[in-house]
């Protein structure tokens, strides 16, 4: 009886250390980097790139800033690293940070905003089809006419270059039925 009885105490015991026990954390052996993006007027920027490269195996892990700038990296092994963070129209920040065992890094970063790209596009305006006039016309470049094989410099020998001219014919209409005016 006396044996059952120090059983009994003993898984007692046993059960209370159990439940009323505190569990012992072990000593971590990593870090945290964490931080706020900002432009050089103080706002947040959401939704821009950050990464830490680890200089000595060159492991480089990414995230992206949450909706009021901050961003976290957990569990970051101690030792020498390169911080970038990046934006559409920002400059790119690059820093070197060395984290140590334990740490919680703090590490705000300010953008500067990136140089303007101007693009200028060169558009050519001019109406292919005029809709208010049925006539038709053409010009010759004085350099075009000075550059075309003309013997004896046939003035009508010129209507061949136009479109739509077979001879003194323009666009199947009758025979010499056509206006030209010359200048010079």
């Amino acid at each position: 009886m006396k044996f059952a009885t120090a059983i009994r105490a003993l898984l007692v015991c046993l059960m209370l250390t159990a439940v009323f026990t505190v569990p012992a954390w072990p000593q971590a052996s990593t870090a945290v980097v964490s931080g706020t993006v900002r432009d050089q007027s103080g706002a947040v920027i959401p939704a821009a790139t950050v990464s830490i490269t680890n200089r000595q195996t060159n492991i480089t892990t990414k995230t992206t800033t949450n909706e009021v700038g901050s961003y976290r990296f957990p569990g970051v092994v101690p030792g020498p690293y390169l911080l970038t963070a990046e934006a559409p129209g920002m400059q790119k920040f690059e820093a070197n940070l060395t984290v140590y065992v334990q740490q919680n890094a703090v590490v705000d970063v300010n953008l500067a905003v990136g140089q303007t790209a101007v693009e200028v596009a060169v558009q050519d305006v001019t109406p292919i089809v005029i809709t208010d006039s049925p006539s038709l016309g053409h010009t010759l470049e004085r350099t075009r006419i000075e550059q075309l094989p003309l013997n004896g410099r046939v003035l009508t020998n010129l209507l061949s270059t136009v479109p739509g001219m077979e001879g003194t014919r323009a666009f199947g209409l009758r025979q010499h039925s056509f206006e030209m005016s010359l200048d010079g």
